[in-house]
């Protein structure tokens, strides 16, 4: 059965006060035309609700900071209080007193407040992998839009939502069905799953030349056999690079003690080299003492002054023979400049055979060098030859044998794997006619399941349909011929037409979703396993008709079925221009652009509001309201 839902009062807070409308009745007409606030008003009801989808503007946005709408459910009266700014929803149970403040919007995985809405209106808010139940699917089928009414049916409800919504609310969401289908889905993904494992094990097998165990053990036999053989000759070649590698570390040691030995005569031969140095300057400076001791011995034969040539006045005698004067010294200081002159060539004698010794030494250091740099070269060439003669054949042998045991263990690796392939494909046999024979027999028990399934929503299109012809024809008679709802998406189909080929200039549209939503008010109000609540707001749906005679003739038609659909128990809240029919329990109030239906909101050009502005009651906005018995 539905659960009940009624919405007994609609309020705003402006500027710290409460004030609204009354809905509580049958069949509440709110007549006005445009300006009037009412789409704002019903869009603004089912955002209090936790709805997401309505679009709040104008007063809503400038002046208004909650939203409060009284409603009556099976668990008792509600108020449902929208904040705004906090975009939160506080539920009041006015006889227990429980409170619950949920979000809007919630990011942590808590409960939303459209989802409690559901729970208080009877309707489980279920989730599927097609979609899910929420309170703006459920407001489609609960709210004409004004927007809408002209266009499409459920106006911009999303699809998919949707879909499974009216499968949830006309008990049309078989979920051992569902179940069935994911079984079916996920066993068919199995079978195709193990088919495609199978053709690609075939495929690699067949890219080897499709060989047989019996082949294939062959070869991993003669692979290992490659690879033990491979693998002694390493281990040979191993030992003996270590054996000769012992014999290239000594001669590198010999080599190195060569090197070393060689830069010791290097810097012998440089040292000797620098001793030369101060014998060369000695042997100068011996020379030099020796000439000058040669010419003070050496007779003088020119005049110091004129440079002629002295005649041979001086005869013997101490007398100089210079200037002929006596010279009572001169024999002594003639043997002082010979000792002289005999030790200036002795010193000159011993500093040659030094210069001598040293040139000796010398020669003698530069052919230690040379034969250092010998020894060095011939040790070095010897470690050289010995590791090109001895160890780089065995390393490259060495490598080769490496390579070729990884290359005989990969073929046997290779050869165990395709042997274990040989018994994967025998299995993958096996697993594809399995998975091929379970998604067969999950595909044939979804197929029935789909069949029941498929027959109670045919059922339920059909008197759903029976319901919708009823309505349209008895509101358009000489427009329609046939009328019905699609089983699939329960959309309005017109004279073997969807609503989107109907001509939008005749009003169709509007008269055929006007009659939607009385069916579905119907339904839920005398079928019980609809769980849809019986409650209808309807905003303007019969703007688009058109006027004239004919388009009164049309408007007059739709409220005739209007007020025959509702009941006891129902409710519908519309707003429209036109004067309804007298039916017992219908409550009209009149409004305008001047008395809008959020009745102590500012004029528009007075956005902050004056000081004089004294809202009225809202006991004084009902006085206009007048009832219908």
């Amino acid at each position: 059965m539905p659960g009940k839902f009624r919405m007994v009062r609609q309020e705003f807070l402006i500027d710290g006060v409460w004030d609204g409308r009354s809905h509580d009745a049958v069949l509440r007409q709110f007549r006005a035309g445009i300006g009037a606030g009412c789409s704002t008003a019903a869009e603004s009801a089912f955002a209090a609700l936790g709805a997401t989808g309505p679009v709040l503007t104008g007063v809503i946005v400038d002046q208004v900071k909650a939203i409060r709408d009284t409603v009556e459910v099976d668990s008792g009266t509600w108020t449902v209080t929208l904040d705004l700014a906090g975009k939160e929803v506080e539920f009041l149970n006015t006889a227990t007193g429980e409170v619950r403040i949920l979000p809007v919007k919630p990011e942590g995985g808590e409960q939303s407040a459209g989802s409690f809405t559901l729970e208080l209106m009877g309707i489980p808010s279920v989730e599927t992998p097609r979609g899910r139940v929420t309170i703006d699917s459920v407001m489609a089928l609960l709210y004409l839009q004004q927007a809408y009414a002209g266009l499409r049916a459920f106006g911009g409800a999303n699809a998919q939502d949707l879909a499974v919504t009216i499968e949830v609310v006309f008990g049309l969401l078989d979920e051992k069905a569902a179940k069935l289908k994911a079984q079916a889905a996920a066993a068919g993904r199995r079978a195709t799953r193990a088919a495609s494992e199978l053709r690609k094990a075939n495929e690699q097998r067949l890219s080897y030349g499709l060989p047989t165990a019996a082949d294939l053990d062959t070869q991993a036999a003669a692979a290992a056999k490659t690879a033990d053989t491979a693998a002694a000759e390493g281990q040979r070649l191993r030992g003996e690079l270590e054996q000769h590698r012992g014999v290239l570390t000594g001669r590198v040691q010999e080599a190195g003690r060569a090197q070393t030995g060689m830069v010791e005569a290097a810097a012998a031969c440089d040292r000797t080299q620098q001793a030369l140095g101060p014998l060369y300057e000695k042997r100068g400076l011996a020379r030099q003492t020796l000439q000058r001791a040669q010419e003070r011995l050496r007779p003088i034969t020119h005049c110091p002054e004129c440079e002629q040539k002295l005649q041979g006045r001086n005869g013997p005698g101490p007398v100089c023979p210079l200037c002929g004067q006596p010279d009572a010294g001169r024999d002594a200081r003639m043997a002082r400049l010979a000792k002289e002159l005999e030790a200036a060539e002795k010193a000159a004698a011993a500093t040659d055979e030094s210069l001598k010794a040293g040139s000796v030494a010398v020669e003698r250091a530069v052919a230690a060098r040379r034969q250092a740099e010998e020894e060095a070269r011939r040790a070095a060439g010897r470690a050289e030859a010995y590791r090109v003669a001895e160890i780089a054949p065995r390393e490259t042998a060495l490598a080769q044998a490496g390579a070729a045991e990884r290359e005989a263990r990969a073929r046997w690796a290779a050869a165990r794997e395709r042997r274990k392939e040989l018994a994967r494909i025998q299995e993958l046999e096996r697993e594809a006619g399995q998975a091929k024979e379970e998604a067969q027999q999950a595909q044939d028990a979804w197929a029935a399941a789909e069949g029941d399934a498929q027959e109670r929503r045919a059922k339920m299109a059909a008197d759903l349909s029976l319901l919708f012809a009823e309505k349209l024809m008895a509101m358009a008679p000489d427009k329609v011929r046939s009328a019905s709802l699609d089983p699939k998406t329960f959309n309005p189909r017109v004279n073997g037409r969807p609503l989107r080929r109907l001509a939008r200039s005749a009003g169709l549209i509007s008269i055929a979703n006007t009659a939607l939503h009385l069916t579905l008010l119907e339904a839920a109000a005398t079928m019980p396993d609809v769980l849809l609540p019986a409650f209808q707001w309807v905003d303007a749906p019969l703007d688009g008709i058109g006027g004239g005679p004919q388009g009164e003739r049309l408007v007059a038609a739709a409220l005739q079925v209007l007020a025959d659909t509702t009941r006891p128990g129902a409710q519908v809240i519309l707003s429209t221009p036109q004067d309804l029919v007298a039916v017992p329990g219908t409550v009209t109030t009149d409004l305008d652009s001047d008395n809008r239906f959020i009745p102590h909101a500012r004029p528009e050009t007075d956005a902050a509001g004056g000081l004089d502005h004294v809202p009225a009651q809202s006991s004084a906005r009902d006085e206009t309201d007048s009832l219908v018995d």
